[in-house]
């Protein structure tokens, strides 16, 4: 039987009133349990929720993050059939703007003249509203209704750091979209059944220098996959699980991803040493931002494309993977 999510009164804190990382918080669950509020540590913050919208013929990636001392809000648009590449990012001194809640379903956003993001959270379902008046010498606009299946479980993870520190993160996919974008004269409409939106909720007290890799991708089905490696390595978490019908199937070990040498779009092998991952994932297009103000930066790399291979489900079934669309970040932050 599914959990319910709790109503927030009954969440349980992931800190103390000082802030320090409550040890009950730690570990993995299937769904949120958590009030992630983080009292004092200013400058040390890091969250965000990110959003990536996959879709047969586009793709639409949107990341909000408050750091204490300055706001960031980029929107990265990939048309797959043409190749065309738009983005768009602001920025704003001590997040102002930014609305950020303490829980992953929580409606959240950003405001500024040249960007503007809105995530309203309905009972079952968000609408995920952006509009940049120029994005590639064009105006985005897009209007996007995201549902919340009562079965679909989510990863939801709490790790420890060195010297105090920690991350609490939530990782949905698989969530059915409909809607629309339109870049210019253009629209670009979701495909029923066959388009999916990501949330990457994260909140945490992160060192100064930090990096990480995530992989993650969904298709029809119910069949998904995420798989992280570098804030959690010295916790003895993982992050790593797979979706079949929507059920969660966590994976305990570490998944290798590995890319080719030959350049930047070159393809990359995912396996496990449980031998349950069996992946190749074919880049379409690398996306880098790089946002810095003076000496800090966070530094990321996120390749989209597409995910081929087999699965194995807990029963040992063989699930295929045929043309599933996902992608694959890297990011090294001074922050």
């Amino acid at each position: 039987m599914t959990r319910p999510i709790p109503a927030p009164a009954e969440r349980q804190p992931l800190c103390d009133a000082r802030g320090r990382l409550e040890p009950s918080a730690i570990g993995w669950s299937q769904r949120p349990q958590l009030d992630c509020a983080i009292p004092g540590h200013f400058g040390r913050r890091k969250r965000w929720n990110h959003w990536c919208i996959t879709t047969p013929g586009w793709m639409l990636s949107v990341t909000l993050a408050d750091l204490d001392y300055i706001g960031y809000c980029a929107a990265y648009f990939l048309d797959l059939e043409t190749g065309r590449a738009v983005t768009h990012s602001q920025l704003r001194a001590l997040a102002h703007g930014c609305h950020l809640p303490d829980v992953p379903v929580a409606s959240h956003g950003f405001e500024h003249p040249r960007l503007h993001l809105q995530v309203d959270e309905l009972p079952g379902r968000a609408r995920i509203s952006v509009a940049v008046p120029d994005i590639g010498g064009q105006p985005l606009q897009a209007t996007l209704d995201v549902q919340r299946p009562a079965h679909l479980d989510s990863v939801n993870l709490v790790a420890p750091f060195a010297n105090g520190g920690f991350h609490a993160s939530t990782r949905q996919l698989g969530l059915p979209v409909t809607g629309s974008l339109r870049l210019g004269r253009r629209q670009y409409p979701c495909m029923p059944g066959h388009s999916f939106a990501a949330l990457d909720f994260g909140r945490g007290v992160w060192p100064l220098n930090s990096h990480w890799t995530r992989a993650a991708f969904a298709t029809v089905g119910g069949i998904a996959g995420n798989f992280g490696a570098g804030w959690t390595d010295a916790s003895g978490e993982t992050e790593n699980a797979l979706w079949f019908g929507g059920e969660l199937s966590r994976l305990n070990g570490p998944v290798h991803l590995r890319q080719g040498p030959e350049n930047g779009l070159s393809p990359w092998q995912l396996s496990s040493d449980c031998e349950r991952v069996r992946l190749t994932f074919t880049p379409r297009q690398l996306h880098q931002a790089n946002p810095r103000l003076g000496p800090l930066y966070a530094d990321t790399r996120q390749w989209f494309g597409r995910f081929d291979g087999v699965l194995l489900s807990p029963t040992g079934e063989r699930v295929p993977v045929d043309n599933a669309l996902g992608w694959v970040g890297h990011t090294r932050a001074r922050w």
